[in-house]
């Protein structure tokens, strides 16, 4: 019998009243049989929802059976707003997309629960989901450089290349203005922000949109890949 915590990533019918949960851990992702799940009388409703922080006792290898479900958070706050859903999905088919890829889940697996939890409660939380994407860089090997130019570490005249993955002076290709100084300097704010000593966030609806296309331009050049999520939240906000 194995005991963990894990964020529900996905659900799927099996049989006639079964559930297989995929579920994010600090061991990364697991699959987990919940049977009769399906069932109105199965102890474990309310516990293997999309999205839910749950305590499982399981038993298995490969696809383990759930003995018994403890519901730790279902994160109401983020299912009565069809947007917060939307981004958390997002957040979600990011990390089942790199689970495989050598992440560090020792890290990103808490900071998921603090960040879904900062979602839950947070009337302005979109910085909390490009604070997420932008740390996630960092586990994912293809971290944004700042404080100098990538190529001359030269400290004048920096702007933004997606292309070369931070700063960049006047003197290379791929210099250019696309991004403001605002834009760039919430990215930065974001991607060192420490939630162990929180600090006020500042920004505003322009820089915010601005820096969802920087993310979206950099995930797709250094990641190829854009989720269904995303895809989905273009409808809602028009960008």
């Amino acid at each position: 019998m194995e005991k963990f915590n894990g964020v529900i990533v996905k659900h799927f019918d099996y049989m006639e009243s079964s559930l297989i949960l995929h579920v994010y851990t600090i061991e990364g992702m697991k699959s987990v049989l919940v049977r009769g799940g399906k069932k109105f009388k199965s102890p474990f409703l309310g516990a293997q929802n999309t999205m839910s922080f749950v305590e499982f006792h399981a038993s298995g290898k490969a696809m383990m059976t759930a003995k018994e479900m403890t519901l730790l958070d279902s994160f109401p706050g983020i299912r009565s707003s069809v947007e917060k859903t939307t981004y958390a999905s997002h957040m979600l088919e990011l990390i089942e997309h790199f689970a495989d890829g050598g992440i560090d889940h020792k890290k990103a697996f808490p900071f998921l629960v603090k960040i879904l939890a900062k979602i839950d409660v947070e009337t302005e939380y979109i910085p909390y989901v490009n604070m997420f994407e932008s740390k996630l860089l960092y586990l994912l090997g293809v971290n944004p450089h700042f404080r100098e130019c990538v190529v001359c570490q030269s400290h004048d005249h920096l702007s933004f290349s997606i292309q070369e993955g931070g700063m960049i002076c006047d003197d290379h290709p791929h210099a250019n203005n696309e991004y403001s100084h605002q834009c760039v300097e919430l990215f930065e704010f974001l991607y060192y922000y420490d939630l162990q000593h929180p600090s006020s966030i500042e920004t505003d609806h322009e820089t915010l949109a601005e820096l969802r296309h920087l993310l979206d331009a950099y995930y797709w050049y250094h990641l190829q890949i854009k989720t269904k999520s995303r895809t989905v939240l273009e409808g809602f906000l028009g960008y």
